[in-house]
């Protein structure tokens, strides 16, 4: 999915703001930041943006309110949005709604813990999953934080309830629980360090084989480089294969495999805002 990022400092400028309209009146999906720009110059864009087209992609930094918001998700803005943006439940579930009437989505990336409903320092547990429900899409990642899979598992019943998913941004070797997260339609990206882990890399492509078959869908990140025959089987599975291109020059057997494997892309809400970025 490409894409043209508006970066600008001075969100004042009315040059800046003409040039986001310029942007959005070009047929091209937009990135763009709500503190970047005033609020009728984003609706503005919004509009012109859908009606070429394209996407609008608003990554909320909470400057705007809820309302706002609304008017720009019912305009067909789409709204990347996090926990550390926006901690009330209400207020998402909100600007969901008029998110599906302007034909646009909430992607909602949960940094904390998956809190029980009795904590009060984060959106509970139960309002993350009626937020799923509802038809939010969830991101999730254990670099920074070790996930309780039976709470993933929920969060990824109630997504697929709600015409989402989740997605799981995995860290370290391949988990052996991943039934239930693959009966769900999970997402499930992890990179070619599961192959480089003590593990026999015979039996991590059984699991990737298995996790694809109960209905996961996986997309492999290779940043370190594997064996050419290894990758041929992965690639067999059905997994999505993400290259990293430093890895190769035009000489590599493994430009082949790129470029076959780039005629395959997995949708563009499999991932937040970029497919080559791992939180």
């Amino acid at each position: 999915m490409k894409s043209e990022s508006i970066k600008d400092k001075n969100a004042e400028a009315p040059e800046k703001a003409y040039e986001l309209l310029s942007w959005a009146g070009k047929g091209r999906d937009i990135t763009v930041r709500d503190d970047q720009y005033e609020f009728p110059w984003l609706l503005d864009s919004v509009k012109l943006c859908r009606k070429k087209g394209a996407r609008f992609r608003l990554v909320d930094s909470g400057k705007l309110d809820r309302f706002q918001l609304e008017w720009l998700a019912g305009a067909g803005a789409d709204l990347y949005t996090s926990d550390e943006a926006r901690a009330e439940a209400s207020d998402l579930e909100h600007v969901n709604r008029a998110c599906q009437k302007g034909g646009a989505f909430v992607a909602y990336f949960h940094h904390g813990p998956l809190e029980s409903e009795e904590e009060s320092s984060s959106i509970s547990f139960i309002d993350l999953k009626d937020m799923g429900r509802g038809g939010i899409y969830f991101y999730l990642s254990n670099r920074e934080m070790k996930r309780d899979i039976s709470r993933l598992n929920e969060l990824a019943h109630a997504c697929r309830k709600g015409g989402s998913w989740l997605v799981y941004y995995l860290h370290g070797s391949l988990e052996n629980s991943l039934e239930d997260l693959a009966r769900n339609k999970t997402w499930i990206h992890v990179t070619d360090q599961i192959f480089h882990e003590p593990e026999d890399p015979t039996l991590v492509l059984d699991k990737i084989r298995s996790a694809m078959s109960a209905g996961a869908k996986i997309i492999l990140h290779v940043e370190k480089g594997l064996d050419l025959s290894l990758l041929r089987d992965v690639i067999k599975t059905q997994a999505f294969v993400l290259f990293k291109s430093s890895l190769f020059d035009y000489r590599s057997p493994l430009r082949a495999l790129e470029r076959k494997t780039r005629k395959r892309k997995p949708d563009f809400l499999s991932y937040y805002l970029y497919s080559i970025f791992l939180p």
